[in-house]
């Protein structure tokens, strides 16, 4: 919307400037709407440099896994391959009744944007059962005004996206 609020003002000030006779009132009227100009376009930069109009909210979430070995086994593991520096592909069970273990957090080589905000490990820690908790971090508009702003189609104001595999001292991690 600010976009179509910058383009009213343009027009106004330019209308303003060409097309009022008296001469007090031109002056007036297009300090008015060029203010108003510059004032919209340096609402729109502060938003898009420094986030202007927005705050970051975090969301986390904890979802029970299994190991990917058989339920039967003694041995509870899970697979960890390294990625990179701080990424891993995970391999664990959804639920104890899966056949077999599926991979987990792979890298979307279509779309690289939204796969270089997402980063996770595993981790042996004292916990009962295995879990992932995941931690997003996203931009959040500060109220319905800032929203209606800036707010634009496709809008992806996702900052991070940690996935943390905690599994019980117990569990092995095979890295590969």
């Amino acid at each position: 919307m600010i976009i179509w609020i910058i383009a009213a003002f343009v027009l106004l000030t330019f209308l303003s400037l060409f097309m009022i006779p008296k001469a007090w009132l031109r002056y007036l009227l297009t300090a008015l709407f060029g203010g108003l100009t510059v004032v919209s376009v340096a609402l729109l930069t502060a938003n898009m440099d420094s986030h202007f109009g927005m705050e970051k909210t975090t969301t986390t979430t904890t979802k029970q896994v299994y190991a990917m070995t058989p339920e039967q086994s003694p041995i509870k593991a899970v697979t960890s391959k390294k990625i990179g520096r701080d990424n891993a592909v995970l391999v664990y069970k959804d639920q104890p009744s899966d056949k077999e273990a599926k991979a987990h957090f792979a890298p979307d080589t279509k779309n690289m944007v939204a796969t270089s905000k997402i980063r996770s490990s595993a981790e042996k820690t004292n916990t009962s059962s295995a879990q992932v908790k995941t931690v997003i971090t996203n931009w959040t508009y500060k109220s319905d005004f800032w929203e209606f702003l800036f707010a634009h189609k496709n809008d992806d104001n996702t900052v991070s996206v940690r996935h943390h595999l905690q599994v019980p001292e117990n569990w092995q991690i095979i890295e590969k």
